[in-house]
């Protein structure tokens, strides 16, 4: 819950891939909260009052996990969200004249999402969904020691590059969009 607010403020892809991560996390204690706290939440160096703030967030997951029928595989609606909210302001970015140095960053790692795509298989909804999906994957063969391709390791370099610039592009969109709602 903590580093999931400071990184839906800071960096929209770090937030997506961090509760994704959430998602496999409670999956993997098969959504024992009382387990989840003895052996994760109860080693946080936070004080009582935060403790249970942070199970009583991973508890409403599980919950909203079970309700909307993801307790094996797929991910929350509001997550799916973010991410369709994400595509959509990464398509108006394309369709602006002056943004051309990312569409021509776009462009270079367009033919690396589909290839990813065909060879996984995926049934990703847009390209930035694929590119979300290929890091995340990536991330866990790491965390699992598993190999990678050298091929494999150069493009999720690129996605994640791209990620990080739309993600910055995004912060400062909802930045300003912050400061012009607050003017009124």
């Amino acid at each position: 819950m903590l580093i999931s607010r400071e990184k839906r403020k800071t960096n929209i892809a770090e937030y997506i891939l961090y509760m994704w991560q959430v998602e496999d996390t409670l999956r993997a204690f098969e959504f024992d909260t009382g387990r989840l706290e003895k052996e994760l939440i109860g080693k946080y160096d936070q004080p009582a009052h935060v403790k249970e703030e942070v199970k009583e967030w991973y508890e409403n997951l599980a919950a909203l996990m079970i309700n909307e029928n993801v307790k094996h595989s797929g991910h929350l609606q509001f997550l799916k969200n973010v991410v369709y909210e994400l595509y959509n302001f990464h398509l108006s970015l394309l369709n602006q004249p002056d943004e051309s140095n990312y569409s021509g960053m776009f462009a270079t790692i367009l033919p690396l999402i589909r290839e990813m795509n065909a060879k996984q298989k995926w049934t990703s909804e847009n390209e930035i969904e694929t590119c979300l999906n290929a890091v995340y994957i990536f991330m866990m063969m790491r965390l699992g020691k598993k190999p990678v391709s050298e091929e494999t390791e150069k493009a999720i370099n690129l996605f994640i590059r791209f990620l990080a610039e739309l993600s910055s592009r995004y912060r400062i969109h909802e930045e300003k969009l912050d400061r012009d709602q607050n003017r009124y």
